[in-house]
C-alpha cells in the first residue's frame, strides 16, 4: 500500500502508512479506549477530530484505508487477561462511532494458534517485557477465547456482512491477491521477490539468550534496539527458532482453529481460507 500511493489515489482510494496512524491516532485511541465508557463523552469528539485530520492530510478519494493491527488490542493486554483481544466488541463500536456514518468495512487476519502465540510472545520479548515462554502458554489454553469469539463480538459490533476474515495460510499463498479485497480497483504490482519473501526473521533461540544475558545492563530503549539486531543477526548453525513442542497441544491448538473456522463460516462472515 505505502509503495504505491499514487496508484491508490488514481483508484480515488487514500491510505495512511503506519507510522502516521499509530502517531496521529492510534496511540491515543489505545489510551483512551480503556476508559470510554466513563469518559467517552469528552474523549470520542477529540478521536473524531483526530481521525478526520488523518483522512483529511491523504488528499481526495472516496475511500480511506486505515489500517493497524493494535486498534483492536495489543498482546499485552491479551496477556494481563489470557483472552485474545478481550475488548474487540467495544473497540469496533468506539471506532464505528467515530466514522459520522461513514460506510465501513473491517478486515480480520488470523493464524494458526502455535505460530500466532510464538510470534506475540517474541514481541514482547523484543521489548524486554515477556514472561516465561511457558508461563505465556499457559495463559492460552486451548478451550480459552480464541479467533471464533473475536470475530463474534467484531460482527455484533458492525454487523457480519461488515467484516472480511482471511487467514494467514490464504495470504501467504499469494500475498497479491489480498488488494482485490482491499483496493479492488487499483492494478497493484506486485515485486516477485515479495510474493517469494519468507516469513519476516524473528529472534531465535539463540538471539532470546543474548538478550536475557544483557537485560541486567541494558535500558529498555537499548534492549529494545538490541532486539531489533538479533532479528537479523547471522548467527551460526545449529539456531533453532523457537517453536511449541508439545505434540499433543499443537494438537489441540489445531483443533481450536479448525473448529473457529468452522464457525465464523456459519456465522455469516466472509472467510477466506
Amino acid at each position: 500500500m505505502h509503495d504505491h500511493g499514487s496508484l491508490l489515489a488514481e483508484g480515488s482510494i487514500r491510505y495512511a502508512g503506519i507510522s502516521a496512524v499509530r502517531q496521529n491516532f492510534t496511540k491515543l485511541f489505545d489510551a483512551l479506549a480503556w476508559t470510554d465508557a466513563i469518559s467517552g463523552a469528552m474523549a470520542r469528539p477529540l478521536l473524531a477530530r483526530r481521525l478526520e485530520a488523518l483522512i483529511r492530510s491523504q488528499g481526495r478519494g472516496d475511500t480511506f484505508i486505515l489500517s493497524d493491527e493494535n486498534l483492536l488490542g495489543l498482546i499485552s493486554a491479551n496477556y494481563w487477561t489470557g483472552r485474545l483481544y478481550p475488548a474487540a466488541h467495544r473497540r469496533i463500536r468506539m471506532l464505528d462511532s467515530l466514522l459520522k456514518g461513514r460506510e465501513a468495512h473491517y478486515f480480520l487476519s488470523i493464524r494458526r494458534y502455535p505460530d500466532y502465540l510464538t510470534s506475540s510472545w517474541l514481541q514482547l520479548a523484543s521489548r524486554g517485557k515477556a514472561p516465561a515462554f511457558d508461563r505465556y502458554l499457559a495463559k492460552f489454553k486451548p478451550d480459552c477465547r480464541g479467533w471464533a469469539e473475536v470475530v463474534a463480538d467484531m460482527a455484533a459490533a458492525c454487523g457480519a456482512d461488515k467484516l472480511t476474515v482471511w487467514t494467514y495460510d490464504w495470504l501467504s499463498a499469494n500475498p497479491a491477491r489480498v488488494f482485490g479485497l482491499l483496493a479492488p480497483s487499483v492494478a497493484f504490482v506486485v515485486p516477485d521477490e515479495e510474493l517469494r519473501r519468507d516469513v519476516l526473521p524473528s529472534l531465535t533461540l539463540k538471539g532470546l539468550k543474548v538478550l536475557n544475558e544483557l537485560k541486567p545492563h541494558l535500558s529498555a530503549n537499548e534492549l529494545k534496539n538490541v532486539a531489533r539486531m538479533m532479528r537479523g543477526f547471522p548467527f551460526d548453525e545449529p539456531n533453532p527458532r523457537l517453536e511449541i513442542t508439545d505434540p499433543g497441544l499443537v494438537a489441540a491448538y489445531e483443533d481450536k482453529y479448525q473448529s473457529d473456522l468452522a464457525r465464523i463460516r456459519a456465522s455469516g462472515v466472509e472467510l477466506y481460507d
